[in-house]
């Protein structure tokens, strides 16, 4: 049997999801890190130190220079667009940390360039690699949802730019974006959105916080089907991360350690997975085995992720109104 072939990967971005996705690869014996980019050089250095790789400062120069299979791209959601059109060029197979863009023109002349080039595409929608959402996923398959809701309350970042509404897009837009992406996955396509938000009501003794302190989304499903979207950032202690579907005679309980129905007699639960790839291990065998059946959130489907999120974003900022996604994806072929 034919040795797995090696992956050389880049990633431009060494914070703290840089470093979670580093940690992974090291274990995954097909990736090989071979070059890390990040704008603050010390840090790049210290995370490359134990690796022995070159570090760039300028991620343009990387791609231009690297001899790279595949590229990570986990930069801040406003910096995304033209390092993933340049990698593309150049044939790069691309993991895109999500959300993949803050704006959806440029993430849409992204995919139009990694569709002309053929690549590969995996963006950072790690909910969709848990064993309870594939065992949710399959008991949803043949049952209607009539309501769904989904909570994220926890606390603020000390990372800067996070803190900035025009960097993050807020918490919607770049943390709960992960429970919208898995209502999409078992629910099918949003179809408009209305939202409002509290700004500077919880914060307002920190005028450096710009996002929203609380946010509320009303999803409204092809299907027919709805969903509401609570979260906040002005959770000082503790978490809370829960989705709840509402299907004919029961209430099905989602959580990252597991599935439950209540009552629990109603139905039965098919079993959870065995085994289940990391986001990062299917992304490495995807690319080592040129077949993309291992990718489950390549760029075109994130993108629409990220749009029921920014649809959210333009509903808030003007009154609430409802936004239709065509008027946003109207390009999204």
């Amino acid at each position: 049997m034919a040795a797995p072939r090696a992956v050389r990967i880049g990633l431009i971005g060494t914070g703290g999801i840089g470093q979670a996705h580093i940690r992974r690869l090291v274990q995954i014996p097909e990736a090989h890190i071979v070059a890390l980019c990040d704008i603050v050089e010390e840090k790049a250095r210290t995370v490359a130190a134990p690796l022995d790789v070159p570090v760039y400062t300028d991620g343009a120069k990387m791609i231009a220079e690297a001899a790279m299979d595949a590229l990570y791209i986990c930069v801040p959601p406003d910096q995304h667009g033209e390092m993933e059109i340049q990698a593309a060029q150049k044939g790069l197979h691309l993991f895109v940390e999500k959300p993949v863009n803050l704006y959806l023109d440029r993430g849409m002349r992204a995919w139009q360039a990694i569709k002309a080039a053929g690549v590969m595409t995996q963006s950072g929608y790690s909910f969709r690699y848990l064993a309870p959402s594939l065992q949710l996923k399959q008991f949803l398959e043949d049952k209607p949802v009539g309501t769904a809701s989904a909570v994220r309350w926890g606390g603020i970042p000390r990372t800067p730019w996070w803190r900035k509404y025009d960097e993050s897009g807020g918490q919607l837009v770049e943390m709960t974006t992960h429970q919208v992406d898995l209502l999409r996955w078992v629910m099918g396509e949003v179809e408009a959105v209305s939202a409002s938000y509290s700004f500077h009501r919880l914060f307002a003794d920190q005028p450096d916080i710009t996002v929203p302190d609380t946010q509320a989304a009303l999803l409204h499903f092809r299907s027919g089907a709805s969903a509401v979207v609570t979260t906040s950032c002005a959770l000082g202690r503790g978490f809370r991360s829960e989705m709840e579907f509402v299907i004919r005679d029961a209430r099905v309980v989602w959580k990252a350690d597991g599935v439950k129905v209540e009552p629990d007699d109603a139905y039965t639960l098919p079993p959870p997975t065995d085994e289940t790839p990391s986001i990062d291990a299917a992304f490495v065998r995807a690319v080592a085995s040129q077949n993309p059946v291992f990718l489950r959130s390549p760029y075109d489907d994130a993108l629409r992720s990220a749009a029921v999120t920014l649809a959210a974003n333009l509903s808030a900022e003007n009154g609430g109104r409802l936004v239709r996604m065509d008027e946003l994806l109207g390009g999204l072929a």
